[in-house]
């Protein structure tokens, strides 16, 4: 016979089928069509469990985000030299993006990405943003002090594009060349030639 759970156990799974209905929900219907009702009926919990273990819809949607693994990934190697730090910066991000298949997460991203709403604001603040600031410091560490604001954020903006593009170009490339498939060895592989043609783009913006 199961022991029956305590009140802190009924909280906690209350609280993470809250955050597996929402992850659905807001995916399927984005952040303004999503309802707390709705996603109360898939969680199987009262409407009232919303407000009680996140404080409103806004903050539900920001923990159904995943920020967790955002910030490991920021933080995921503060040792060795710049150029070090960016590729492995590049190759987390990349196993990130490429490392599994399309998850409800993904496609909350991507759906407001496409069909912009106010929670566009949210992943801003909470996601990019920190993301933008911790490359924007790596990429002004390897080109110095004398490059010009603009120049590094055009140097984020290309590393991050060639990275985001081969997850959104993925199906697409598939079918363009069967054989390639995006196993950890492809991934390493691809991340190790973003960050070397990366830095020497920034060596030429740096006029080394």
């Amino acid at each position: 016979m199961t022991p029956p759970q305590s009140q802190s156990e009924l909280q906690q799974n209350t609280r993470d089928r809250l955050l597996v209905a929402a992850c659905e929900v807001f995916s399927e219907l984005g952040f303004k069509g999503a309802t707390v009702r709705e996603i109360c009926r898939r969680a199987e919990v009262n409407v009232a469990a919303v407000n009680y273990h996140f404080n409103g819809k806004e903050a539900l949607f920001i923990a159904a985000l995943e920020l967790e693994p955002i910030g490991n990934l920021i933080g995921a190697d503060d040792t060795g030299s710049a150029e070090e730090r960016l590729t492995s910066f590049i190759r987390s991000f990349m196993t990130r993006l490429m490392g599994g298949r399309c998850t409800p997460h993904s496609q909350l991203i991507a759906r407001e990405l496409l069909e912009p709403t106010p929670a566009l604001d949210i992943i801003a603040r909470e996601i990019v943003a920190p993301l933008h600031q911790h490359l924007s410091g790596l990429v002004r560490e390897v080109v110095g002090d004398e490059v010009a604001p603009e120049q590094v954020r055009r140097c984020v903006f290309s590393i991050v594009g060639q990275c985001s593009y081969y997850r959104h170009a993925r199906e697409m490339n598939r079918r363009l060349y069967p054989e390639l498939s995006y196993d950890e060895q492809e991934i390493e592989a691809t991340a190790k030639h973003i960050a070397e043609l990366s830095l020497a783009g920034m060596k030429r913006v740096a006029g080394n």
